[in-house]
């Protein structure tokens, strides 16, 4: 019986039929390397036709769902439409205004006998000299510059975390593919090991390692398939979109490429939206302190009025006048209102101008420690193609060695995990050197809109 299972297991070993069978004269079929292909830079791509779930939408969809749904960016547009109407009305301040009433009394009294007054009046005036309505008008502008600053800033960042998700899905369905080989690999190992097993040769040991491998297996394709899910929500929240639905990330993650010269670092800081929405808070801090200081500034103002009285409403008396009226404020505010003003305004502008300045500081450090990290992610990436080719490679060798009798079967995991690990790690890799790209240029303000 136990020569009957040698020769059984002997037949089944150069069969061509089992995944794991080789002869040297011919390549491995069915295993891990030859499911998913490793392109130029790094790229990792699925050698047969992916299994999609829902509609594929490709980055440019994404914007343009992201850019047409997602909440926090219709705020921000909202709100530059707000500050542009707003710095419309301000010009009122130096536009002419115009009052019209109409009214009708009864009086009387002792000894007096009732009567009625109609009363019309057109009235009619128009600042000449005020610099609280001047400031008042620069101070919208700025408002209105700041809020197209926001925008910017919203928009580099949920470029950032979109392009994070959209990156984590692709990866995601990758690691669905990826594990799903190395689960179909790990059963047919432990059949294998099962049947040298049964023949007599393998030990017991190896046959409930392999088992227990492809338990493991089974349990990481589960928990990559729920990992895929909770890519698809984050994807679908970036772009405002609160419905889930199953979709399918479309693209290859590939090695990124990122030219920036960081000797021009100072030049590419004032172009920033950061920097932008900070110098316009200086402004708005200075145009306050003016305001404040204003408040000791006379004003001048011309107006004029013509108005119709009498018993009756149409026995009226015509009057009208016209002149200049010249405004000094003294103590208007209180006693010490001014002083206490002007100098919690000073405070207020020195303080908006420290943040400036330590904004130019830290953003500076972050630009170039984050171009530094995308390199340093980028390197590794593609540096390790080439480890992951040479396992693949090593891999194929040890099942030959293996079938062959020549190593043992905790040496042919060994490389096989090696592999398998080569094969993760590139996907972290090209996640981690795509999301350094990602907050390289969050940093530098590079928009949703933007290519």
């Amino acid at each position: 019986m136990t020569m009957m299972k040698k020769i059984l297991l002997s037949l089944l070993v150069v069969s061509p039929v089992l995944p794991l069978a080789s002869q040297p004269d011919s390549s491995v079929k069915q295993t891990l390397e030859e499911k998913v292909e490793v392109l130029p830079g790094g790229a990792v791509s699925p050698k047969e036709p992916a299994k999609t779930s829902g509609p594929e939408l490709t980055w440019a969809d994404c914007v343009r769902e992201a850019l047409a749904n997602n909440p926090g960016l219709k705020a921000k547009k909202l709100a530059i439409d707000q500050y542009k109407y707003l710095k419309l009305a301000g010009y009122n301040a130096y536009l002419p205004k115009i009052s019209m009433s109409h009214s009708v009394s009864r009086s009387g009294g002792e000894k007096v006998s009732p009567s009625n007054r109609w009363g019309l009046s057109v009235s009619a005036s128009e600042p000449i000299f005020d610099l609280g309505a001047m400031s008042s008008i620069r101070s919208g502008r700025i408002s209105y510059d700041k809020s197209l600053s926001d925008y910017r800033i919203e928009s580099a960042s949920l470029r950032q975390s979109l392009n994070s998700a959209f990156m984590n899905l692709i990866v995601a369905q990758e690691q669905v593919r990826v594990n799903e080989r190395i689960l179909d690999i790990r059963q047919q190992n432990a059949k294998l090991i099962k049947l040298k097993y049964d023949s007599g040769m393998e030990s017991r040991g190896n046959m409930l390692y392999a088992a227990a491998l492809a338990d493991r297996a089974k349990s990481d394709a589960q928990q990559a398939a729920r990992s895929l899910n909770t890519s698809r929500r984050e994807l679908l929240k970036n772009m405002g979109v609160s419905a889930y639905r199953p979709l399918t990330a479309k693209g290859e993650i590939t090695v990124p490429e990122y030219e920036f010269n960081s000797a021009s670092v100072k030049e590419a800081l004032e172009r920033t939206p950061q920097i932008l929405s900070q110098e316009k808070s200086v402004e708005s801090q200075k145009e306050r302190l003016l305001s404040a200081q204003y408040d000791l500034f006379p004003t001048l103002n011309a107006n004029g009025s013509m108005s119709w009285s009498g018993p009756q409403e149409f026995d009226v008396t015509r009057s009208w006048s016209m002149g200049l009226s010249l405004s000094l404020p003294l103590l208007s505010g209180g006693l010490t209102y001014y002083p206490y003003s002007t100098k919690a305004a000073k405070l207020a502008l020195k303080s908006a101008e420290a943040s400036l300045a330590d904004l130019k500081l830290s953003l500076e450090n972050n630009i170039l420690s984050g171009y530094d990290n995308f390199l340093n992610s980028r390197d590794t990436a593609v540096a390790n193609v080439n480890v992951l080719k040479a396992n693949e490679e090593r891999y194929k060798e040890s099942q030959i060695k293996y079938m062959a009798g020549q190593i043992s079967f905790i040496d042919l995991e060994t490389v096989e995990q090696s592999m398998v690990d080569a094969q993760q790690n590139q996907l972290q890799y090209l996640r981690n050197a795509n999301n350094g790209k990602a907050s390289l240029e969050n940093l530098l303000g590079v928009g949703l809109e933007e290519k």
